[in-house]
């Protein structure tokens, strides 16, 4: 056998220099060799090249040292003899992202990719034996309208530059093995092999076979298949079709078994072995039957998460396979199967780890451009031809691996209705390899889908009609997005879901070790120390990551209850660092678990197969019947033998339990399995979860909700000296007195003895006359009419404030106080859903003028604002004492539900007791300047 191919790596020790204002031309013969050094392994700024700029991000990271712009690459290569009558390159990988090529000042060619390998031909250019030199010129500033895409923006990999991945000289010997593509049949259980062989001026053509041999793991050849090579003497390359059958035994590679075969190839010339390639490939197929999205001929959800090529200690893709493997393993133990890659395509190390670990990924062309919004206006020609040309490199690149499944042009490129320039890259796309799945872009475009192509589509489900993120998740569990599956029979994914976020944690910045620091934090942890908060953050990170988890199950679920839809893309299981800063993960920036949910907790919500319950309601009046259908929603194999167990408790005591055994469950779906009833009986509130298991094959799934139950309240004695201005206050406080205002004769004070209690929605003249006499009075605070108020939603906040400032709630959830009138209504200090009504699209009232005071009911603000805000406080003014809230107990619907009725008479129950005994004193003026008075001309006196 003769000498096989080689490579020697060139990373080490080139001559280097930044060119800001591209004047230096080092490929001519005889120009000076820059004075210092580089490893290309590595970006220009971590090797102490560019500067500090005065740009002060407040909403993402920055670098020590940036530079864009031009850089040279110098040195004296010794070309060993080895490589005598053997085609040679260069190959540079990592590049961002213009190359161009000199040897000995003779211009070699260019390189563009930001997806693949640059790969130099320098055969001509070089002469074995002796030192030439290679001289590299990299430009890594924008040459396309490609600004945003993950892998070039500021917020997540920054304006990087350099070789990152290595130098390397490479070696083909004439003749040899140029390609390999593989398709796989599962149905067969066979591998079709197309390998293109190199025919250049090859003087024999004769006795020329090609061998493929498939090895499994152990070392025992799989099968074997051979092809003898015609004597044609037409073109430079020669197509070789090989059929290999892997019969009855063959093993399919799929996420919970990533079995990877050897694939050698031997090509032998009159019976001796001239080239050999060895690679792996797995046995799977990815295909669309309707809505439904088969691997290996099975229903799978794609349980996914978005990638957004964050990497904290450089900036840059890492070029290490056991870093991706760590992050593949850490991912599937919160259930996920599928990453999508956010405007970027990873180096090989990542899809070696995806290979081995077991993920399906999409990957997407480098871009999130407007170059394709208006459907009757073609795109810039030099981006689209870039574009396309990336396209096949990525095609050809990743085509043995596996986890290489699906692939999107790009991050919501298209208007409403598609780009026709799309349609044909997507056509292109197939051309080039049948055997993955396509789409037009991610997240972008509604449906129907009409004319645009996709073999599935990724429309946003917070925004596509009817549907918005107010909608994202809610108490009622009987909610799905069936209103968008309807619209399409191809697969659906929804785009980005989830995006709550939680407490920033400065303690982060401890990790950041490398070039990028979390810029980010220094605005955030001045605010915190101005706002005088910074001691009770970890506080607010407790609440705050309850309250994202309990949204996001919730939101996730919904998903889950929907038929026809094919997968979820999470956005995002790690926080995202720039974009005002998004902290969105259930794991920081560097893989790490922030401590708020275990990865078994996660997985009740988040597998194959899920238990799923819907409920109209989660709140319940004594009396009632507690209502819950539970379901499953399984992917695979049907099942046809489980048993569900079910129990629903209070303080740990069970008060039902059911058993049901289950014939059959489909593989595609949605399975219904019990319907739930139990009465409830308590004189007390209490919070009852139920809990559900199915144990099958040997296998166990759980999970659970919670729901609230409340005793009737009664009227209390002498209504009648309970005054209020609020209409709706008559439909459950029946005989309080309803008027306009109290003590007030004309334009002069009277004096009122029989009213014990003022309940309003408008601090007055009047109430504040009766305030200050001693009298006790319950503001309910209405929205418009505070000098200092934040209009919220119980959700979280989406994304972030400074990204999104304009939505409708801008805060993190709620931390409530141990106080007297809570003591009985059920809590853990945390949001949850029998909240939802109470404070869902009210007001949270500003505190900060009021220093002293300590809300019982506190609202967290978000970390960019930092407000201190509550829904319920108390104080004295004067001989008085005021009970302020906003909770929705002034809306006669609201007023129905069992929480809200019974919240509103233990808050009456409490202000009329001798408990009711605020702490704080405010002056008159404190609270004028807090709340708008009503002047007594504009009240209605009838």
């Amino acid at each position: 056998m003769k000498e096989q191919n080689f490579s020697v790596s060139l990373s080490e020790n080139w001559h280097f220099t930044i060119d800001p204002n591209d004047l230096l031309q080092l490929y001519e013969i005889g120009a000076d060799l820059p004075e210092t050094t580089i490893h290309a392994t590595g970006s220009w700024e971590e090797q102490g090249f560019g500067s500090k700029t005065d740009h002060e991000p407040i909403g993402t990271w920055k670098k020590e040292r940036e530079y864009e712009g031009v850089a040279w690459y110098v040195k004296d290569v010794f070309v060993p003899e080895e490589v005598s009558d053997q085609y040679v390159f260069l190959v540079l990988r990592g590049v961002r992202w213009h190359t161009e090529l000199w040897i000995d000042g003779m211009f070699v060619g260019k390189g563009e990719s930001l997806s693949s390998h640059h790969r130099f031909d320098i055969t001509s250019c070089i002469q074995a034996g002796k030192k030439q030199r290679f001289v590299i010129r990299v430009d890594n500033t924008m040459k396309y309208s490609l600004h945003e895409s993950h892998i070039h923006s500021y917020h997540t990999s920054t304006n990087w530059g350099g070789i990152t991945g290595g130098i390397a000289l490479e070696t083909e010997k004439p003749y040899t093995i140029q390609d390999i593509h593989l398709i796989p049949d599962v149905k067969k259980k066979s591998v079709e092999l197309r390998v293109k062989i190199d025919r250049r001026k090859c003087q024999d053509m004769s006795g020329w076979t090609l061998i493929a041999k498939v090895i499994q793991h152990d070392g025992i050849m799989d099968a074997e298949a051979l092809e003898v090579i015609p004597e044609e003497k037409n073109g430079h390359f020669v197509k070789q079709h090989l059929h290999i059958q892997l019969g009855d035994k063959a093993i399919f590679w799929s996420p919970d078994n990533p079995y990877l075969y050897e694939l050698e190839l031997i090509l032998r010339h009159h019976d001796e072995v001239y080239d050999v390639k060895k690679t792996t490939f797995g046995l799977r197929n990815l295909e669309t039957a309707g809505r439904q999205i088969l691997l290996n001929g099975k229903p799978i959800f794609l349980t996914g998460y978005v990638d957004c090529c964050i990497f904290p200690q450089t900036g840059y893709p890492i070029w290490d396979v056991d870093y991706y493997r760590m992050q593949f393993r850490i991912v599937k133990g919160y259930g996920f199967n599928h990453v999508r890659l956010h405007g970027w395509t990873p180096p090989k190390p990542f899809w070696e780890a995806a290979d081995l670990e077991g993920m399906l990924v999409q990957t997407e062309l480098p871009h999130w451009s407007k170059q394709y919004l208006n459907r009757r206006k073609s795109a810039n020609n030099e981006t689209h031809g870039f574009l396309k040309r990336e396209l096949e490199r990525i095609i050809r690149s990743l085509q043995l691996h596996p986890s290489f499944v699906m692939l999107s042009l790009g991050n919501e490129l298209i208007s409403a209705e598609g780009h026709p320039q799309l349609n044909e890259m997507v056509q292109f796309a197939r051309k080039l390899d049948c055997s993955r799945l396509y789409t037009d872009n991610t997240g972008f475009g509604e449906l129907p889908s009409l004319d645009r192509e996709g073999d599935y589509f990724t429309p946003t489900f917070n925004w596509h009609p009817p549907y918005n993120i107010e909608h994202a998740a809610l108490p009622d569990t009987t909610l799905d997005y069936e209103e968008i599956t309807r619209l399409e029979n191809k697969p659906l994914i929804a785009h980005e879901h989830g995006q709550f976020t939680m407490y920033v944690r400065p303690f982060e910045a401890e990790k950041y070790k490398g070039i990028l620091k979390p810029h980010w934090l220094e605005a955030i942890n001045e605010t915190l120390e101005v706002k005088n908060v910074s001691e009770r953050v970890q506080d607010f990170i407790n609440a705050t990551g309850i309250h994202l988890v309990r949204s996001l199950k919730e939101a996730m679920e919904k998903a889950r209850r929907t038929n026809g839809l094919a997968g979820i893309q999470l956005l995002d299981i790690r926080d995202f660092p720039g974009q005002g800063h998004a902290t969105v993960g259930i794991l920081d920036v560097f893989w790490d678990s922030k401590q708020i949910v275990k990865p078994e907790e996660f997985r009740q919500f988040n597998e194959q197969t899920i238990l799923l319950m819907r409920a109209k309601k989660r709140t319940y009046f004594q009396g009632e019947i507690l209502s819950a259908d539970l379901e499953v929603s399984h992917f695979g194999e049907p099942i046809t033998s489980a048993i569900l167990l079910w129990e629903l408790k209070a303080d740990n005591k069970r008060i039902e339990k059911g058993r049901k055994e289950v014939s059959f469950i489909s593989g595609d779906g949605i399975t219904e399995i019990i319907k739930v009833r139990v009465p409830l009986r308590s004189e007390e509130a209490r919070r009852l979860t139920l809990s559900a298991s199915l144990d099958y094959e040997g296998k166990s799934v759980t999970n659970e909700w919670d729901f609230w139950e409340f005793p009737r309240q009664k009227l209390p004695q002498h209504p009648e000296r309970i005054w209020t201005n609020i209409g709706a206050i008559r439909s459950v406080l029946y005989g309080a007195r309803v008027e306009g205002m109290i003590g007030i004769e004309q334009h002069s004070f009277k004096a009122e003895e029989d009213v014990d209690l003022l309940i309003t929605d408008q601090l007055s003249r009047d109430v504040l006359q009766n305030l200050v006499d001693g009298g006790s009075v319950w503001l309910m605070a209405q929205k418009d009419r505070q000098y200092d108020e934040v209009l919220t939603k119980y959700l979280p906040i989406f994304w972030n404030y400074i990204w999104f400032p304009q939505q409708r709630g801008t805060t993190m959830g709620m931390l409530i106080h141990e106080h007297p009138v809570l003591k009985n209504f059920p809590n853990d200090q945390y949001s949850d859903w029998h909240w939802f009504h109470l404070v869902d699209n009210t007001v949270a009232l500003g505190m900060e003028l009021l220093p002293k005071v300590k809300p019982i009911v506190e609202v967290i603000d978000n970390f960019n604002r930092a407000k201190h805000l509550a829904y319920a406080y108390e104080v004295q003014v004067g001989k008085g004492k005021l009970f302020v809230s906003t909770f929705n107990l002034a809306n006669r619907e609201t007023m129905k539900r069992p929480e809200a009725n019974y919240l509103f008479f233990e808050i009456l129950q409490y202000i009329q007791s001798k408990e009711f005994s605020p702490e704080v004193r405010i002056s008159v003026g404190e609270l004028l300047g807090i709340f708008k008075v009503r002047s007594l001309i504009e009240m209605n006196y009838e």
